[in-house]
């Protein structure tokens, strides 16, 4: 691995990852960018939520959140999809960190892991629910089950926001936007009509503040 001197050496670094080779449309599988991952990462880093804990990437892809946390100090990452060929592509994406990776392959509604709370960082990037409608508060309910410190990447949609974040009170957490950035991902699925897609994002970090209230 090169040495990583900045945040743009590190969006480099996760941009050259290898890309998924057969997408799969209902899972709304692309490969989150590389300078879109590493700013996550950075901000895990800056903030003290990264080092020496496990970083849990759930709907991990090809890995490059995941590399992302690693590369900046996090000491072990588990790693889950329900697609078995994304999690073949992460185990050659993330080859670098061999031993400090677990690769679990599983439907995260149905995840149990037992690390923790505050031993541990989730960092994702959930499929928005376009194809399955309310699959990225899916994602959000379980990872702030199982960490106390979230970091997730969310269509910005102003509506959308409003429920993230109530969604987070009700577990008792705190969201707190961190950045504001363009996605652009290139044509691969049937239903798209442009050869490249371009739209805002949050990236958010949720704090756990009080016992969860369900």
């Amino acid at each position: 691995m090169r040495e990583l001197r900045s945040l743009k050496d590190l969006a480099l670094v996760l941009e050259g990852l290898k890309d998924f080779d057969s997408p799969v449309e209902f899972l709304e599988q692309y490969r989150t960018p590389g300078d879109i991952a590493a700013t996550l990462a950075w901000e895990a880093m800056l903030r003290g939520d990264l080092e020496g804990k496990v970083v849990i990437d759930l709907g991990c892809g090809t890995g490059v959140i995941a590399y992302g946390f690693l590369a900046l100090g996090a000491r072990q990452a588990l790693c889950v999809d329900v697609d078995w060929r994304a999690l073949g592509i992460a185990r050659e994406n993330l080859r670098t960190f061999e031993g400090f990776v677990e690769l679990v392959a599983a439907d995260v509604r149905y995840l149990h892991i037992a690390i923790p709370r505050d031993a541990c960082t989730v960092a994702m990037n959930p499929p928005f629910g376009v194809k399955r409608r309310g699959a990225d508060l899916e994602f959000l309910r379980v990872a702030l089950g199982l960490c106390n410190t979230v970091y997730s990447i969310h269509k910005y949609v102003p509506r959308s926001m409003e429920l993230l974040e109530s969604t987070a009170r009700s577990y008792g957490f705190r969201a707190t936007p961190i950045a504001r950035a363009w996605m652009t991902i290139k044509q691969r699925f049937k239903h798209h009509r442009r050869r490249v897609y371009r739209f805002e994002v949050e990236l958010i970090r949720f704090v756990r503040e009080r016992s969860e209230v369900r």
